[in-house]
């Protein structure tokens, strides 16, 4: 099993001792929140930002939402559905969590849905986009206040589609569920004559892309759109660059290729690289601005996309928790979080449609380099979701 699940269980700031049963309620002045998210594997990188941005916006709360202290029950979801449903059974059946955060991908959020289902536990989807979750398999206890895997395709794809000088696209993306998802979003909006070609590489296994940078090459495609993520994400990118696609190719991507540590590790090989991300460190909100300077101070780096979503969480919880009068159970935590109306977070303005998806502002961004070093800057707003 890859990524061996770690848990690890976080005192509360008051030194209390541990909760009870959640399903009977938490001690109203208290309530305890699973945090399941990557900290090894493929998406390591992307569990630990997810992680830092949701401890940032309790730090900043003095350990508390809605006013009550937080005990923090945090596991690794590791990088296979077998250690992330481990993850989930743990938090939903063992530990008496009031509400779950995070969970990095799709097949873990999709293997995990009747466990959180049959146990009553509401649950707010971090990073993961899984399209099935506002179908087939929707729950009245699991929100997407992440996105939805075909957002980000669906207005990239209207946006080039509109460009008749950007020519052809070609589609590449890791071969399970969320790339899939992640270009077939793109295919709903762009013209299925200007499609160059469509090709998946096989998740976590794949580190020699030039077979596939070749097909794209002989495609005589324009753009590419793309879906990886992690350290997949890197290597992509390098290879992309040495492979000199860049010269003569626009790259484009869901959002991933070149956030946090990855764009670290890709330098220069990611100049020029465009992603449609629903964030971006320079959205111009007062929420933003504050959110992005405490995070250069405390991990003295800008926040990611995955740490962004986190904090907004942090921000849901506490709005939804705060409207309880008291013990906190799964029961009226749903329905708290089922009212919310329009909420401020740092992506812009936040809400959840009939399908308990959220809806939000996505930005096309562009790496370049500035005087701060490379960067994901701002190009412009891509609408709503």
């Amino acid at each position: 099993m890859v990524g061996a699940l770690l848990l690890t269980s976080v005192a509360t700031a008051c030194g209390g001792s541990s909760l009870g049963n959640s399903s009977q309620g938490s001690d109203s002045g208290k309530v305890k929140v699973g945090v399941l998210v990557s900290l090894s594997g493929v998406y390591a990188s992307v569990g630990k930002d997810m992680k830092n941005g949701f401890d940032l916006y309790l730090e900043q709360h003095d350990n508390k939402l809605g006013g009550r202290t937080v005990d923090l029950d945090v596991v690794d979801e590791g990088s296979e559905p077998q250690s992330g449903v481990a993850g989930a059974t743990r938090l939903a059946q063992q530990d008496g969590v009031d509400v779950v955060a995070g969970i990095v991908s799709g097949p873990t959020a999709s293997a995990s849905r009747d466990i959180f289902d049959a146990a009553k536990v509401p649950v707010l989807m971090g990073n993961t986009g899984s399209v099935a979750l506002g179908k087939k398999l929707k729950s009245d206890w699991i929100w997407r206040a992440s996105y939805d895997n075909g957002d980000p395709g669906r207005l990239l794809g209207k946006e080039l589609a509109a460009d008749n000088s950007a020519g052809n696209v070609f589609l590449i993306g890791a071969d399970y569920s969320g790339g899939h998802e992640t270009l077939d979003g793109f295919k709903e909006t762009f013209p299925k004559d200007r499609i160059a070609g469509e090709l998946y590489t096989p998740f976590g296994k794949t580190s020699d892309y030039s077979p596939y940078l070749a097909k794209i090459r002989a495609s005589g495609a324009k753009n590419v759109f793309c879906f990886y993520a992690g350290g997949e994400a890197i290597e992509f990118t390098k290879q992309f660059h040495q492979f000199g696609l860049d010269k003569s190719v626009k790259l484009y991507s869901a959002g991933f290729l070149t956030e946090g540590t990855a764009l670290d590790a890709e330098g220069d090989a990611a100049l020029g690289v465009m992603n449609a991300s629903r964030y971006n460190w320079d959205v111009d909100n007062p929420e933003n601005k504050q959110f992005v300077a405490a995070y250069q101070a405390k991990f003295n780096r800008l926040p990611t996309v995955y740490a962004a979503n986190m904090y907004d969480i942090g921000i849901l919880l506490d709005q939804a928790i705060k409207s309880i009068d008291g013990a906190v159970t799964h029961d009226n935590l749903r329905k708290a979080i089922s009212e919310l109306g329009g909420v401020n977070g740092v992506r812009g303005k936040l809400e959840f449609d009939d399908t308990n998806t959220i809806k939000q502002p996505f930005y096309l961004v562009k790496v370049d380099k500035t005087a701060e070093g490379m960067r994901n800057v701002m190009v412009k707003d891509l609408g709503r979701s």
